[in-house]
């Protein structure tokens, strides 16, 4: 069987990258609060767009990495999700619902009040 066509039809084709404009440090420097706060981020459970400046966006999901306003598990309450911050309080980790395991407790909890217990401190 002759591999050399399948070769050649591999070198032919070619990959283009689209061309991604780099903000300056003076861009970036002269952007207002008003601005930065009209960006926006979408809940990765319901697929709504919020603005930053709204707050509705409530955790950073530890386990997917995503931003959830709803389908919230909650902050995980064992000790290896318990982590100290530089100025000495605890920092507990948020989890989504898809990230934990589907056992009691663990279901989504309204407005992201309440804990749950993720799959490591299980």
């Amino acid at each position: 069987m002759c591999f050399t066509r399948h070769k050649q039809k591999q070198r032919k084709k070619k990959k283009i990258y689209p061309i991604v404009k780099e903000r300056s440090l003076d861009d970036i420097n002269k952007t207002t609060q008003e601005e930065f706060l009209s960006e926006c981020i979408s809940c990765h459970h319901c697929k709504k767009i919020f603005n930053i400046g709204s707050e509705e966006i409530k955790i950073h999901c530890s386990g997917c990495n995503q931003f959830f306003h709803c389908g919230i598990a909650g902050k995980c309450r064992g000790a290896g999700c318990n982590l100290p911050t530089m100025i000495g309080l605890n920092h507990r980790l948020s989890w989504c619902v898809n990230c934990v395991p589907k056992i009691e407790g663990n279901e989504e909890k309204v407005d992201g009040i309440g804990t749950c217990i993720c799959k490591d401190c299980l």
